[in-house]
């Protein structure tokens, strides 16, 4: 498996191992293109 890193989620701060440069987590990006932006976590299970 190339090319796969641990980031750590920019609106969250949940670490995350993305093989694209994502700045956010998978969780995140589905509740942003979801048009929600809710404060008070992802659905990393991570709350703020």
């Amino acid at each position: 498996m190339e090319g796969i890193q641990k980031l750590k989620c920019t609106s969250c701060g949940t670490a995350f191992m993305s093989e694209t440069d994502m700045t956010k987590c998978p969780s995140c990006l589905e509740k942003e293109s979801e048009g929600g932006s809710q404060i008070g976590g992802c659905g990393c299970g991570h709350q703020h």
